[in-house]
């Protein structure tokens, strides 16, 4: 169970997490746009949101779907799973991300690997369990 809760907490903040130059103050618009994760199954779409930026499914595969209505989230198309997101000094994204599967929120970073790859770490049970991936944007 432990490992399907992080793997959940560790897909949805990949979503939330959109590379932006190290050290941006406001989010640049090469920030903002579709996030697909490793095994293409869930698409993000980020975008301006006050000061920072938020993040809403905009594709999800049928199992995907299959998932979040069976844990509660009748439409996964749509929900917003990323709030609050601010970019610190260091260029790394910091915010709250919904997990549909689990109807829980976590908190997550993600660092830019590249203009169009980003690393997103997440964590459960007190930072005790991480694990990172890395997320494509779409073109």
């Amino acid at each position: 169970m432990h490992r399907r809760v992080l793997a959940a907490a560790v897909a949805a903040t990949a979503f939330v997490m959109s590379a932006a130059a190290a050290g941006a103050q406001t989010p640049p618009a090469e920030t903002f746009g579709v996030w697909r994760n490793p095994k293409d199954n869930v698409r993000v779409e980020i975008r301006p949101c006050g000061d920072g930026a938020c993040g809403t499914i905009v594709w999800a595969s049928p199992k995907a779907q299959a998932k979040a209505r069976d844990a509660g989230t009748a439409n996964l198309i749509g929900t917003q799973v990323f709030r609050n997101l601010e970019l610190d000094d260091n260029g790394v994204w910091r915010g709250k991300v919904f997990v549909p599967e689990l109807r829980r929120s976590f908190s997550g970073t993600a660092e830019p690997v590249d203009a169009g790859k980003l690393r997103a770490k997440g964590c459960v049970i007190g930072g005790f369990f991480c694990k990172s991936q890395v997320w494509t944007k779409i073109a």
